[in-house]
């Protein structure tokens, strides 16, 4: 496994695809702050606000990082080096739980990348313009932004298992790239569309979507002109649950799929 692993790395590290997006987040992360700064003068109530005013934008990452997994799943059946790594010893589960492994740590990266650069320019320009914090308590925003980093990392990490349900039956990159458009826009449109509903069943619904949670943690989410974020443990706890059994769920039904599917694309 540790040899599949690195041979994905060393795959990923030199992927044209993989490099833009980096190119793409620390470009975002660069002007933004700036951007945003700009507005304020660059004042900060504390050393974590920066980061507290990236949060809501993280929004951003469930529009690209999805549809580059799509990509890197199906990479091996398109090209065929699926069924050389199964000849030379790996187990179809083996080639599913490191290809996931490798998944997420594209998104960890990701998801500091575009954290940090923010962070870094922000704290670097607030300097030169001369501002300093007010050192006002912190306590509360910081554990704001770590959920929100660690509630990012899950959530793309389900969005990356429904990918790799979805590439076993496909087997098509094009294919699987539709699907998983169809599926983050589908989610968001179930999100936005049912969360005024009169039914019970819908706003069931509604509420226990990806993208409610995400907009929940991100501090985006609002309801009837009220603005709803997670506060209290059964919040915290929903917004865990969700992803952890869309995650067991779909490399469930995938590994027992991809044991009995013909790995000819």
């Amino acid at each position: 496994m540790r040899n599949f692993l690195k041979g994905q790395t060393y795959y990923i590290m030199r992927d044209t695809a993989f490099k833009g997006i980096s190119l793409l987040f620390l470009i975002v992360g660069i002007l933004l702050p700036i951007w945003i700064g700009n507005k304020t003068n660059f004042q900060l109530n504390n050393w974590i606000e920066p980061l507290t005013q990236v949060t809501p934008l993280s929004l951003f990452l469930y529009f690209i990082i999805p549809i580059y997994l799509s990509f890197f799943v199906t990479e091996g059946f398109e090209h065929g080096s699926i069924k050389h790594i199964i000849a030379s010893g790996y187990s179809r589960s083996k080639y599913i739980t490191g290809k996931f492994m490798s998944a997420i740590q594209a998104i960890t990266w990701w998801v500091f990348q575009f954290f940090g650069t923010f962070y870094v320019v922000y704290i670097l320009a607030a300097w030169i313009s001369g501002s300093s914090p007010n050192h006002q308590n912190s306590n509360n925003n910081l554990v704001t932004v770590v959920s929100a980093i660690a509630f990012n990392i899950l959530y793309l990490a389900a969005y990356a298992a429904i990918i790799m349900l979805v590439s076993v039956l496909a087997k098509r990159t094009a294919t699987a790239v539709v699907a998983t458009f169809m599926i983050i826009f589908g989610d968001f449109l179930i999100s936005g569309y049912f969360k005024n509903s009169s039914s019970n069943v819908l706003l069931w619904l509604s509420e226990h979507t990806l993208t409610t949670q995400i907009m929940k943690f991100s501090g985006v989410y609002v309801v009837n002109s009220e603005h709803i974020v997670l506060s209290g443990l059964s919040d915290y706890l929903n917004a865990l649950v969700i992803p952890l059994i869309l995650i067991g769920l779909c490399l469930t039904i995938t590994y027992i799929l991809f044991r009995k599917k013909d790995i000819q694309s």
